[in-house]
């Protein structure tokens, strides 16, 4: 967890797991924010500390403790492209993330998360474009 780590970024409604006795409790975020609970929070969401992930399999709540690069902007991401190949991006963009997101994101209300950033990776690939998407900037933050 980052040292000057800021806990009103968690979510309300992330689960915390306190199962101390887990193999990868060290690396998984669920565990590692649910050391830094606030005293003034009394109601959390938890994970069952009696669940245990079936033999052979690695735990489905599992979250990597790390930061991931979200994308913010949009503003010249189709702008070194062919027009017409734009026109088309644009227009999957759209049909994939839904119109009100897709204006939230262009006017950085909205950050792409590293999947989302891959998705617009391939429709570039699938269109030709050998360069690689770039956002107005990166932002570096936990995948909750």
């Amino acid at each position: 967890m980052k040292p000057n780590f800021d806990y009103k970024s968690v979510p309300y409604n992330f689960s915390y797991c306190f199962n101390d006795k887990c193999k990868r409790s060290a690396e998984c975020l669920r565990h590692e924010i649910s050391i830094h609970i606030p005293s003034e929070y009394g109601v959390i969401s938890t994970i069952s500390p009696m669940y245990k992930a079936p033999e052979g399999k690695d735990c489905p709540y599992f979250k990597p403790d790390k930061l991931e690069r979200f994308a913010l902007g949009i503003t010249h991401l189709l702008d070194e492209i062919p027009h017409s190949d734009a026109v088309v991006i644009r227009r999957q963009m759209i049909n994939h993330f839904q119109r009100s997101t897709y204006y939230r994101c262009q006017r950085k209300e909205r950050l792409f998360s590293p999947d989302e950033q891959e998705y617009i990776r391939q429709l570039f690939v699938r269109h030709g474009i050998k360069n690689e998407p770039v956002y107005d900037e990166y932002v570096e933050q936990y995948n909750w």
